[in-house]
């Protein structure tokens, strides 16, 4: 089951979805996106008047147990990440939240370092385009990847985001 969280869903889980997070993130998330996450406010979460979403939080559940959740802010601009339970790799969990912020959202940019092979799969797969190199927080060569933007001309597809 995949939820987009609402502002009283975020207040709910904000606990429980850092902790995951620094359990599950392989240390490859970056200090400045745990930070925006952490103090992500949950308004950011609803539409606007123009019914554009600033922020977005999926969260993936297979048995009642949290199998991962991605997370982006202004795009991704401002904070891109996803993060999926070991056990829950390879099912497709990360694809249908990052599906899930691509729809939110109608557009999203995030980093991968080079060295991260399954999440560059990942962006490729979902149709991102891979825009630009630079050093990552690390120091490490990080790709650019982005959807739905004007170096894009794929459209964020849409569907019912039914859980693998």
């Amino acid at each position: 089951m995949l939820e987009l969280l609402t502002p009283e869903g975020w207040s709910a889980e904000q606990k429980r979805l850092l902790g995951f997070a620094m359990r599950f993130g392989d240390k490859r998330l970056a200090v400045s996106t745990i930070h925006a996450l952490r103090k992500l406010d949950g308004a950011r979460l609803e539409a606007d008047q123009d019914g554009a979403y600033g922020s977005v939080v999926a969260v993936a559940r297979q048995g009642g147990r949290l199998s991962g959740f991605g997370f982006a802010a202004d795009g991704g601009e401002g904070g891109c990440m996803v993060v999926v339970h070991p056990e829950a790799r390879g099912a497709g969990v990360g694809s249908s939240i990052v599906q899930a912020m691509i729809s939110r959202l109608g557009r999203l940019t995030c980093s991968v370092a080079a060295d991260n092979v399954a999440s560059m799969a990942l962006c490729f797969r979902l149709g991102m385009t891979a825009v630009s190199m630079h050093r990552g927080p690390t120091g490490k060569p990080t790709l650019r990847f982005e959807r739905g933007t004007s170096h894009d001309n794929a459209r964020p597809r849409h569907s019912d985001f039914v859980p693998q």
